[in-house]
């Protein structure tokens, strides 16, 4: 399990680029935004092709769905051979934001793993994972589970945060089907980036619980 965790924590700056840009267009108030997809590219040492992640944003009146492929490219397959596919949709309530499914099935080395999340307006969750993992079935996960979002929410969460505040102070509580972490923002300054340039990612730290 630790194994699997840490693979699905290493593309968790791929999911805050992609989320973070395409999301950018949608915190703000706008009339019924067009959906927004994205493609980016991961090259790692020496230029390394490594990733390939792509994100689809819907939002329409107070509901959104965000959907992500992740796909590991070139020699970085030969080590984890990986592709994924990830879906939530929710809405949006006076408080915040409220997911309302989420979905992700993952192939990683030849091995098919498939998770589902329901949301409830009481902040319980529901989980189910194929193959079943059964410390997830357990009173004292249910109570660890309450009042989690998904990773794609929890950065939706973060920019309309950004939007309103002006900072990235914030901590969001994240199940993604496995795992239960706590997903801590801080300031770290601004950086102009260049077409021309390397984009460089801001360190997110994920706290276990």
């Amino acid at each position: 399990m630790a194994d699997m965790m840490s693979a699905r924590f290493t593309i968790v700056p791929a999911i805050a680029a992609t989320v973070l840009a395409a999301l950018a267009a949608l915190a703000a108030p706008a009339a019924e935004p067009d959906p927004i997809e994205l493609r980016i590219e991961i090259y790692g040492f020496a230029g390394f092709h490594v990733l390939t992640n792509r994100t689809r944003v819907v939002a329409s009146g107070d509901r959104y769905t965000i959907a992500t492929d992740l796909d590991t490219r070139g020699i970085a397959s030969i080590f984890v051979d990986l592709t994924s596919h990830s879906e939530v949709h929710g809405k949006l309530v006076k408080d915040g934001i409220q997911p309302a499914g989420y979905r992700s099935d993952v192939r990683r080395n030849g091995t098919d793993r498939n998770y589902r999340i329901d949301y409830h307006a009481d902040g319980s969750v529901a989980s189910d994972q194929t193959p079943p993992v059964a410390a997830l079935k357990t009173s004292a996960a249910a109570d660890q589970m309450r009042g989690t979002v998904d990773q794609l929410t929890a950065f939706y969460i973060l920019e309309r945060h950004l939007v309103q505040t002006g900072n990235c102070v914030l901590v969001v509580p994240v199940f993604d089907g496995l795992s239960r972490y706590n997903l801590r923002f801080t300031n770290a300054g601004s950086e102009t980036l260049s077409p021309e340039g390397r984009q460089h990612f801001k360190k997110v730290k994920k706290e276990e619980k």
